[in-house]
């Protein structure tokens, strides 16, 4: 092959000139950020960028002869070849950009491909959606570009922290509210940007009720993306109805059902318009596509970002998340929540992941949930920011003196001390308000507890 062929996916001589630095000068190797061996399109040189790597990771310094020596049988006329790339290079001061280049004609390389292997899988007998679902998570990884930083001792990033705090003081940069006064306390102001909050529970304790009333909260004066996996839009939007104009869910599902002399009939239409009016102030967007994977979760918020702006990001749940790569479920998890950790950061959002915690607390005589009881809690509990078990004592025990209070057990708290806070939970119209009286955990009765489920 021609040592100067250049094309859209081929650049020999930005290959050339990052070996060439290397050659010139060892300690550019700390300024090629992600390059890997891979990602040359010549055979030699990746040998010859691995054996460089090699060289320098065991403490030796690296030249023409040091190489040849290793490389004699490996690359013909390598040492005359390790000399002109030497020679080729003046300088190492722009060797990030040529890495850049290198790195980036061969992630063209990959998308190309991509499209052999896409048209080839469309010819074959699988469903077209397993086929969509393929090509996606294969486009997630190669979209899954590292950005390498430098380190930096603390007093060079002081200047900068310097500006947060000031940010901070004049309220440029807040926490997100949640919309509940007693549980923004608890979480030092509310909900951080760039981090993932996990609410788990068991069935019936109100998750998708919590999520969805944060989400509709948030819409008020932001704005919000509820990726509803396993609830229809209609019935999200009952909830979200019901919530708004505090109109009984069962009205809702047949209305006209109270219309008689002393019926609430007229009331339910008046609050009923009421809410349409105030939807038109609201920045919510619902999507109620169901098994969702990671490439189009992230496509459905940087859409929404891109309309209206996005603030929190609420995936009910974890269970119809699909597209994990490994076999392992608890390898499938990580990814899941590693993902979203990275969506979090990316669209400098607050991300809530909704997830239904295993039957071991309810074997117990203590039913209030501990991170023990999380799915796979290993890595949920390495990548959330925020840990918070929702718990209502009225599930088990229907004559509980806790009806309507729903325990909002905050477990982990990254950036600061986890707690207990209790909200009020109205299960006819599925929400959420503050108690409007002080609370405080009860004890525990440890008696084995009757069991029945609700609306959740």
């Amino acid at each position: 092959m021609n040592e100067q062929h250049e094309d859209h996916a081929v650049s020999i001589r930005a290959e050339q000139a990052v070996l060439g630095s290397l050659l010139l000068d060892n300690d550019a190797l700390d300024r090629i950020g992600d390059l890997q061996a891979d990602h040359f399109y010549r055979h030699d040189h990746r040998l010859i960028f691995e054996e460089i790597q090699r060289q320098v990771a065991a403490g030796r310094r690296v030249d023409p002869m040091t190489l040849y020596e290793a490389m004699s049988r490996k690359v013909d006329d390598c040492l005359p070849y390790l000399g002109k790339l030497r020679a080729s290079a003046g300088s190492s001061a722009n060797i990030l950009r040529h890495a850049e280049i290198v790195s980036d004609k061969a992630a063209k390389r990959s998308l190309a491909a991509l499209s052999v292997e896409m048209r080839e899988l469309a010819a074959s007998h699988q469903s077209a959606a397993l086929c969509v679902d393929l090509m996606a998570s294969k486009l997630e990884a190669l979209a899954q570009k590292k950005t390498s930083n430098v380190p930096m001792q603390m007093s060079e990033t002081l200047a900068s922290y310097m500006s947060v705090l000031e940010a901070r003081a004049d309220g440029t940069i807040m926490p997100i509210s949640t919309g509940h006064a007693d549980l923004d306390a608890q979480l030092d102001g509310g909900l951080e940007r760039g981090t993932l909050t996990v609410v788990a529970g068991r069935p019936a304790m109100g998750k998708t009720a919590f999520g969805l009333g944060i989400a509709r909260n948030i819409s008020q004066w932001g704005s919000a993306l509820f990726l509803s996996m396993e609830m229809s839009q209609v019935q999200v939007n009952d909830r979200n109805v019901s919530a708004m104009g505090k109109i009984p869910l069962t009205w809702l599902r047949k209305p006209g059902s109270d219309a008689g002399p002393n019926g609430q009939d007229h009331a339910y239409w008046a609050a009923l318009t009421h809410v349409v009016h105030k939807s038109l102030e609201m920045k919510l967007a619902i999507d109620d596509q169901t098994g969702l994977n990671m490439m189009e979760i992230r496509t459905k918020a940087r859409q929404v970002k891109r309309k209206t702006g996005l603030d929190v990001v609420v995936v009910d749940q974890l269970s119809f998340i699909t597209g994990g790569k490994s076999d392992k479920e608890y390898a499938v998890v990580g990814e899941y929540t590693r993902a979203l950790v990275a969506l979090a950061k990316e669209l400098d959002v607050a991300v809530i992941l909704l997830c239904q915690l295993n039957r071991e607390c309810d074997k117990r005589p203590n039913k209030r949930p501990m991170m023990a009881d999380l799915a796979m809690s290993g890595s949920i509990e390495q990548d959330a920011a925020n840990v918070m078990f929702l718990y209502r004592d009225e599930v088990y025990n229907p004559d509980s003196p806790d009806r309507g209070i729903c325990e909002v057990n905050s477990a982990k708290q990254r950036q600061g001390q986890p707690g207990v806070i209790a909200l009020n939970y109205i299960g006819s119209q599925t929400r959420f308000e503050d108690l409007a009286y002080p609370w405080h955990p009860r004890r525990a009765e440890e008696k084995p507890a009757r069991r029945g489920f609700g609306s959740n």
